[in-house]
């Protein structure tokens, strides 16, 4: 059995979600079958109940399990939609939907440092023109273009972008390599509007210009308030769905 690698930075909620994706994935956990349960999980990786729990969440939240009061999780069906989680602190397109889905791919248009834009510095709390690092991918579910995202961070954390070699290759997660060059989310704000897809955003997309979309702009901060990512994301809804949970702070989660 795979365990938790206590010197990754990975957060061991989302390594246990990787691997028990990969046992559904594999089929050693069966469409209808029931997960492993919280003391379980918790004994064998030797886990805090609230990160299994997380993990757990994290998997019904993408459509891979199914929560049944007093049962537990289940595997979910395979023809069960999986959305992207929208509310959570990681970056929109580190969120959800593609991790650890070899469905979905990600494909770096460009990155580089750039002069920014006075709407960005702004949003980022930096002088103007000032040069940042702008990164831009589009993600692709079953090879059809599905989201066009672009990250501007600010002068302070342009170098740690620059040395991902995995986050500009678009093998490896932004929001885990700002979190290992000590930039950790304490809070984002999210906007969202319904707009046509500029000539630009068609290109990427593939699609027809003035097409229905939805456009999410995000700005994070670390515990001190201060900005350190920006991004503007362009959805395509009809292939992949979003999802708000709603929960109440300390209600029985048993």
């Amino acid at each position: 059995m795979e365990g938790i690698d206590r010197t990754s930075p990975v957060p061991y909620y989302v390594q246990l979600y990787d691997l028990l994706l990969r046992m559904i994935q594999d089929g050693e956990l069966e469409p209808g079958g029931r997960l492993p349960g919280e003391s379980e999980l918790h004994r064998d990786y030797a886990l805090s109940r609230p990160t299994v729990r997380q993990a757990l969440d994290m998997l019904e939240t993408n459509g891979y399990a199914q929560k049944v009061a007093r049962r537990g999780y289940f595997v979910a069906a395979s023809e069960a939609p999986k959305g992207w989680l929208i509310e959570g602190l990681d970056g929109f397109l580190e969120n959800g939907l593609g991790h650890g889905d070899p469905n979905v791919t990600t494909t770096v248009v460009h990155s580089g440092e750039q002069r920014l834009s006075d709407e960005i510095t702004a949003a980022l709390r930096v002088p103007r023109n000032s040069v940042g690092f702008v990164l831009e991918r589009v993600r692709s579910v079953g090879g059809v273009p599905a989201l066009f995202s672009t990250n501007w961070t600010p002068p302070a954390v342009s170098e740690v972008v620059a040395q991902a070699t995995g986050v500009r290759d678009g093998s490896s997660s932004l929001t885990l390599a700002l979190r290992a060059g000590g930039y950790a989310a304490a809070g984002a704000r999210r906007v969202i509007h319904a707009v046509g897809a500029t000539p630009e955003i068609a290109g990427h997309l593939k699609i027809a210009p003035a097409t229905p979309l939805l456009r999410i702009s995000s700005t994070t901060w670390d515990k001190l308030l201060v900005p350190y990512d920006h991004y503007e994301t362009w959805l395509r809804t009809d292939l992949v769905p979003l999802v708000v949970d709603a929960t109440t702070r300390g209600a029985d989660s048993a």
